[in-house]
């Protein structure tokens, strides 16, 4: 496939504000201005968040497991599943069958605190997707997997 000109970094006429990733990054960026307001007056920042989000999907989950569905380094991981702990909202225990392998599951205050944020991140995704249909968001989402899917096949080296 031939890219138009405004959409190539190499090329003279490139336009970085009609840039595919710009775009991306900017309804990243904006999306999370307003919900990282919103999380902090609850004591939880955007890590915790990942954490808590991915946690109520499926609990329990190893670390090293989590911090990529959490899209986070796992030293990152690491030391915010420390606080989180902390916070009573985890527990951490060691695999039976592996203890090199850390699993980590929610706490009953820990599904509360992560069912509030998660309302929250709903607010936000009501207020990012006003205007689109269900058929816009189906292929929004479709073109971000294929995007997601060839950047995880494909090394730029």
């Amino acid at each position: 496939m031939t890219l138009p000109d405004k959409y190539d970094p190499a090329e003279t006429d490139f336009d970085l504000f009609s840039s595919p990733f710009y775009l991306i990054a900017h309804a990243d960026f904006k999306y999370h201005e307003d919900l990282d307001k919103a999380i902090a007056k609850l004591g939880v920042d955007r890590v915790t968040y990942r954490l808590l989000t991915v946690l109520m999907r499926q609990s329990p989950m190893n670390i090293k497991e989590l911090s990529k569905f959490a899209l986070l380094k796992r030293s990152t991981a690491s030391r915010a599943l420390v606080r989180l702990r902390k916070e009573g909202w985890i527990n951490q225990y060691l695999e039976e069958a592996d203890n090199r392998i850390t699993n980590v599951e929610l706490t009953l205050s820990g599904r509360d605190m992560a069912e509030k944020v998660m309302r929250l991140g709903s607010r936000q995704l009501h207020r990012a997707v006003q205007g689109l249909d269900q058929e816009n968001l189906k292929e929004l989402t479709g073109l971000l997997k294929h995007l997601v899917n060839n950047l995880s096949k494909l090394s730029i080296e």
